[in-house]
């Protein structure tokens, strides 16, 4: 009976999870194509991809470049070969940092010596980019020949771990291609190693209280200090419309890392296919926060009806205007618009910062302020999870009436489209 009740919701759900899909799937066109109109015009004019300014840098007297191969170039003074520029890109465009590829090129002077690493354009949050700037993450390879960077095992950046290891795998990545080596992706340090070892202990953790709330709810408590500690400060490892809309234009990097795909993935199954939120309730380092804060104060404020109804629908506006912006094709700093990147107190705004040190401190008033009345990414997930509250012959009514609008409005795209 379970069983058969659980495909009767899933079946309500899915005209709104078909519309989801398909604004999902224009946003993903609108800016891909625009991607690629910008592509194709660098193609045309290959000198664009390298800025002449970020050249003189290290060669200050240049006068052009060659091309050897996909990923080397010989830099000229006149007819003299003077250095080498390596290029990560394309032989490494498949790996991807927080919000995108992240090319670069290594100047290598005449005498095999790598004199510094230089970003080419890309759209990774400028957050996570200055923080391994301060961190001197770039300057890793500084000094060092050729042949000891293929080899050479850089530590991740903690905070900017997608980051700073989409970096160092395509620095190994573009040398051992032009070092004509096939496979210099090295094994992780034993730190991240064990970064991942207790984020996936934090996740499993998470799962079994899913399905076992009552036998533990006691320790709730010591899952979310671990989310907030591991998920959060340290791994930097959380869900965002950023990251989730990265991964729409660029695709999911399972080759690359898998912990923070894996918890993507259940964020969506749990509500999809079981009715139950995952993410949100029991692993979200910034929920976890407020609910802790909440404990600091039993008796929480309540509103008027008034209030309620106005809140009631603050989240899915936010979130329809966001989604809505994005539609008309207008590009937006996700990262601003929610305060997640907090947890990553060296690269955040003072203002991000504060924004959530407010969050936090009405929370000790008001349960869960951001998640329950704005977070748009909880709200995406909740619209998967979001059972309609009628049973029987109504349910079924309000069902078919959906899959008719759904239906309409399709062919109305199609014939504005066509």
């Amino acid at each position: 009976m379970e069983v058969r009740r659980n495909i009767e919701v899933f079946v309500a759900k899915l005209p709104r999870i078909i519309l989801l899909c398909v604004v999902l799937f224009l946003i993903s066109r609108n800016f891909k194509e625009e991607k690629k109109i910008n592509n194709g015009s660098r193609e045309e004019k290959q000198e664009i991809r390298i800025p002449e300014d970020s050249i003189r840098k290290y060669f200050p007297r240049y006068t052009g470049l060659e091309r050897i191969s996909p990923v080397e170039y010989d830099v000229k003074e006149g007819e003299k070969e003077v250095g080498k520029l390596i290029l990560t890109t394309p032989v490494a465009d498949d790996l991807i940092g927080y919000a995108g590829p992240v090319p670069l090129f290594l100047a290598v002077s005449d005498e095999g010596i790598v004199s510094g690493l230089t970003l080419l354009e890309n759209n990774e949050s400028r957050g996570f980019v200055r923080r391994l700037e301060k961190r001197g993450f770039f300057d890793s390879w500084n000094g060092k020949r050729i042949e000891e960077v293929g080899k050479m095992e850089v530590e991740a950046v903690s905070g900017a771990t997608l980051t700073s290891e989409a970096v160092r795998m395509g620095v190994k990545r573009a040398v051992g291609e032009y070092l004509n080596e096939q496979d210099h992706r090295g094994n992780d340090n034993v730190l991240t190693l064990l970064r991942h070892v207790l984020g996936g202990v934090v996740v499993l953790f998470a799962i079994v209280s899913l399905f076992r709330g009552a036998s533990m709810k006691k320790y709730r408590s010591a899952l979310q200090v671990a989310s907030i500690l591991i998920l959060g400060f340290w791994s930097g490892s959380f869900i965002s419309l950023e990251l989730l809309y990265g991964w729409l234009l660029n695709g999911i990097p399972w080759g690359v890392r898998v912990l923070l795909p894996v918890i993507a993935l259940l964020a969506v199954i749990c509500p999809l296919f079981f009715n139950r939120s995952y993410y949100c309730a029991y692993l979200c380092p910034f929920g976890a926060a407020q609910e802790l804060m909440g404990k600091v104060r039993r008796k929480k404020i309540t509103f008027g009806r008034r209030v309620k109804m106005v809140l009631k629908y603050t989240r899915i506006t936010f979130f329809l205007g966001i989604m809505g912006l994005l539609l008309w094709g207008i590009p937006l700093d996700l990262t601003s618009l929610e305060p997640f990147s907090a947890f990553l107190v060296s690269v955040a705004s003072g203002g991000m910062i504060a924004f959530a040190l407010t969050c936090l401190l009405i929370s000790v008033f008001i349960s869960r302020p951001w998640c329950n009345y704005f977070c748009p990414t909880g709200e995406f997930l909740d619209i998967l999870r979001r059972t309609p509250g009628k049973e029987g012959g109504k349910q079924r009514r309000e069902t078919w009436q959906e899959w008719l609008s759904v239906t309409v409005f399709l062919l109305l795209l199609w014939f504005v489209l066509s």
